[in-house]
């Protein structure tokens, strides 16, 4: 047996082929006498398919339980919101009844009730989740649902940047306290949750690298530190916190708390008479200023941790000069430039 989050499951080979199940509960001893009950009732049945009898309450239930709870906060809230709005639908339906045509009704309805494609979305692949664990994992049903039904077409990104005056203006409203994730959200295109759970043991100086273990993705990103990062980050680590393990702190040396950052975000806009402009747009700030110095969105890509080049294309018109300069290079392959006046003369 082993633990996933909080629960037991067992595993053992049937035919050459692993079979996980959960014994869905926490008490080890429990969990042993159900190991036993679920062996037995394999080599019976074999592979069971309890679509019939489980509803997609049943499903989302266990999902809460044994996957929920090991993700962020942040994401463990937003599948709490899809739930809402998926239960009142879905809740007591059969597993097995839960077809393509009636996820897309459900689509169309929360498009009328003003849901937003992001929202939708959100929902949709919290559902198609769930529903590949119950096929893989739980083994209750054959067949997904959702995969069959495609997502909202979603808006273009906001790109939502600052001026270098703008900048200027917004560092020097900052509180003292603030300054300093400024500069580094500006310098890294860090989320302001990764740059508040900064350790100092995420700072390498020797190679100058700035580690951040799990991004939104789930996965190692590493950013160079420039030489503006480099600078504040030895200034700070001069100054560290004895007792406490984070570049910024509460002076008794607890992580600084994202709500309290964001409302001296939103002071420091007012008295610097930005509007529209959210600590996460230091993101697009960050990024912006580099596809306008030329950086290919490549780089811009690995440097914000994004997966595919698709999030990364929202800045490429922020680079004109940039392509202009890279079609030009092709004028070297010419044998000759060919001008109107070449085709005057040509005879019909």
């Amino acid at each position: 047996m082993y633990l996933r989050g909080a629960i037991w499951w067992t595993q053992f080979k049937r035919n050459g082929k692993l079979i996980r199940l959960s014994t869905e509960t926490k008490d080890k001893g429990a969990a042993r006498k159900k190991e036993v009950e679920l062996i037995t009732d394999f080599d019976k049945h074999g592979l069971r398919n309890e679509g019939k009898k489980k509803t997609f309450k049943d499903m989302t239930d266990r999902y809460m339980q044994e996957y929920a709870t090991q993700k962020a906060p942040k994401s463990m809230l937003r599948d709490t919101i899809s739930l809402k709005h998926l239960l009142p639908v879905f809740g007591d339906m059969p597993l097995i009844k839960i077809t393509p045509d009636k996820i897309v009704r459900y689509k169309t309805q929360r498009r009328n009730e003003g849901a937003s494609a992001s929202s939708i979305n959100k929902e949709l692949a919290f559902s198609k989740h769930a529903f590949n664990l119950a096929i893989k994992e739980w083994e209750w049903i054959k067949d997904n649902p959702f995969t069959k039904v495609s997502m909202e077409k979603m808006p273009s990104g906001r790109v939502k940047y600052l001026q270098v005056d703008e900048f200027n203006k917004l560092y020097v409203a900052c509180d003292e306290n603030l300054k300093p994730i400024m500069l580094l959200a500006a310098n890294t295109g860090l989320r302001q949750d990764n740059i508040l759970s900064l350790t100092w043991q995420q700072v390498n100086f020797k190679n100058e690298m700035i580690t951040v273990e799990q991004t939104k993705n789930h996965e190692r990103l590493g950013i160079p530190m420039n030489k503006t990062i480099k600078t504040l980050l030895l200034g700070l680590n001069k100054i560290r916190h004895i007792d406490s393990p984070y570049l910024f702190h509460t002076s008794a040396g607890a992580k600084l708390c994202n709500t309290l950052v964001s409302r001296w975000f939103r002071q420091a806009c007012k008295k610097a008479g930005i509007q529209d402009f959210r600590f996460h747009d230091m993101r697009h700030h960050f990024a912006s200023q580099l596809v306008q110095s030329g950086v290919n969105l490549y780089v811009v890509q690995q440097l914000l941790g994004h997966k595919t080049i698709t999030m990364t294309q929202r800045y490429s018109h922020l680079a004109p000069d940039n392509l202009k300069s890279s079609v030009a290079v092709l004028d070297q392959f010419q044998g000759r430039v060919i001008t109107m006046g070449d085709h005057s003369g040509v005879q019909q």
